[in-house]
């Protein structure tokens, strides 16, 4: 690998995401969205609501198993406090989508984006190997998937603990949990979605069959970090290192497929 070459592929890529408003819009607009709008929109409501209308709820074992692990003072909170623990997890949920969304729009640039702007030419007569060009543009796309996720998640982590602090009492986040999702389990994610996206760039004709096509391997993805967020609340060691050993050995494995999917001589052909 020549990590020269590479990093110079990333900086072109990089530069040419900024000249696209669809994709700044996504890449800075989002995860702005997601860490402001849903804190103020989920849990600034039921705050705002009198605890006495929450004493008569009734969570159920299941739910008081559940966090009863993630907060250690859970069994002494208030229903209204109990209310937003959930609701606050729930939304952070929906924050970690955006590795999977963000390189929906960033990796289907990739590939089809050179030949609707007409460089590919000059990417496939480059030195570099298929490997190297297909690195460098899992880089490009995985760069400003984790930047827009760290940013969402810190200001979701603050403007939600501002909120809940005064009704349980301690800073709900961070924890382990939201930390192994962010930093652990949330790049990984989006390295697959990104692979997964250069996959579809490389077979299709046009970005916006890539956007359409890519829509597809969303909905997966989305269940994927779903799962991850419940066995990471019930404490589930041997869960969380099996379910992160398989993203790796997924990751290695989709790295492969798409270094062969991206058959230099067969594109330099079909451009000629």
């Amino acid at each position: 690998m020549n990590w020269q070459r590479i990093w110079a592929m990333v900086r072109k890529d990089v530069i040419e995401f900024t000249k696209s408003k669809y994709v700044l819009s996504a890449i800075i607009g989002m995860p702005l969205l997601f860490a402001i709008l849903f804190p103020f929109t989920s849990l600034l409501p039921i705050a705002k609501i009198d605890p006495a209308e929450f004493e008569s709820a009734d969570f159920g074992q299941f739910i008081n198993n559940l966090f009863s692990k993630a907060v250690t003072n859970w069994s002494s909170l208030g229903s209204q406090a109990q209310t937003l623990v959930m609701i606050a997890y729930s939304m952070f949920i929906i924050v970690l989508m955006l590795p999977i969304i963000i390189p929906a729009v960033t990796a289907s640039e990739t590939v089809v984006g050179e030949k609707e702007r007409k460089t590919m030419e000059a990417v496939l007569a480059s030195p570099m190997s298929e490997s190297e060009i297909v690195l460098s543009k899992i880089i490009s796309s995985f760069l400003p998937s984790i930047v827009g996720t760290l940013v969402a998640a810190i200001g979701y982590i603050i403007i939600t603990d501002i909120i809940i602090y005064p009704f349980i009492g301690q800073i709900l986040f961070p924890d382990l949990i939201s930390m192994i999702l962010v930093f652990i389990f949330s790049p990984m994610v989006s390295i697959i979605s990104v692979e997964l996206m250069i996959m579809i760039s490389t077979r299709v004709t046009s970005v916006r069959d890539a956007y359409q096509l890519g829509s597809l391997i969303v909905l997966p993805l989305i269940m994927l970090v779903v799962a991850e967020m419940f066995g990471l609340l019930f404490q589930s060691t041997i869960t969380m290192i099996a379910g992160i050993a398989i993203l790796a050995v997924l990751i290695f494995i989709l790295f492969k497929i798409t270094t062969n999917i991206f058959d230099r001589e067969r594109a330099l052909i079909k451009m000629v």
